[in-house]
């Protein structure tokens, strides 16, 4: 039998009105932090919205010495377009081959930039800017911590388009889980072919801490959609003196008899 060409058949599909190609998207949280409710939220979204969706899940270890990742696969195309067709959808990603790269601590969007799961041809990358540190770090003799700012240019660099906030203290602003704040940035990244109301149903769905966790949506989706407010004004210089000096224990000197 003969086989199409990839060429042909991106070809045929484009003419069609048919996507190319799935939408990918790539999670790396830690333990704890929800990371398989977040894929779940993802696709009852994608399911009630009637598009094709596959998720996967690659354990990874809770004493911080690597992430749980979840890779989720979209066909954004309803069945009434398919024609009883059923899209094929991978289990594992490839690296350049991401379209939404999502990381709940920052040195995790580091791994996956060194993994090649980040392209600037293709990858959004949505990361919490705020650090746990690893067991390499704690251990180190002297500061072993990793330079941040690296990580932060390496991910302009690498990213078609980054997106970098501080999603834990947005989720303890909110009063809950840093997974809500991830899935709300994911979908106010604007790369999710889901609606916000989809999303926020499937949240509803689960039917636990739901106003906490749509509290915590909010807040990612504003800050990755640009609509949060901008953050206060830092005091005056004589204000926080005031505050180090309030706050500064006093000094106790050992009395010698």
């Amino acid at each position: 039998m003969n086989t199409m060409t990839e060429a042909k058949r991106v070809a045929q599909q484009g003419q069609e009105g048919l996507p190319a190609r799935p939408l990918t998207i790539l999670v790396a949280a830690l333990g704890g932090e929800g990371g398989g409710v977040l894929a779940e939220w993802l696709v009852d979204a994608a399911t009630a919205s009637g598009f094709p969706v596959q998720s996967t899940s690659i354990p990874g270890v809770a004493q911080r010495t690597g992430a749980t990742t979840y890779y989720v696969e979209i066909y954004p195309a309803t069945a009434d377009r398919l024609g009883g067709r059923t899209p094929v959808l991978a289990l594992t990603p490839s690296p350049g081959n991401v379209d939404l790269m999502v990381a709940s601590e920052f040195v995790e969007a580091g791994r996956a930039m060194q993994a090649g799961y980040v392209s600037p041809e293709r990858t959004t990358l949505v990361a919490s800017t705020h650090r746990v540190y690893t067991v390499a770090e704690k251990a180190a003799m002297g500061d072993g911590r990793y330079d941040t700012e690296r990580l932060r240019k390496a991910a302009e660099t690498l990213a078609r388009r980054a997106i970098l906030l501080d999603m834990a203290d947005l989720a303890r602003q909110s009063d809950t889980v840093i997974n809500a704040v991830m899935f709300g940035a994911m979908a106010g990244s604007g790369v999710l072919p889901l609606a916000r109301e989809a999303c926020e149903s499937a949240i509803r769905k689960q039917g636990k801490g739901t106003e906490a966790s749509l509290r915590g949506f909010a807040a990612g989706y504003a800050h990755a959609a640009g609509t949060a407010p901008p953050a206060p004004a830092p005091d005056g210089s004589a204000g926080a003196a005031r505050r180090s000096s309030a706050c500064a224990r006093p000094s106790r000197r050992r009395r010698i008899a």
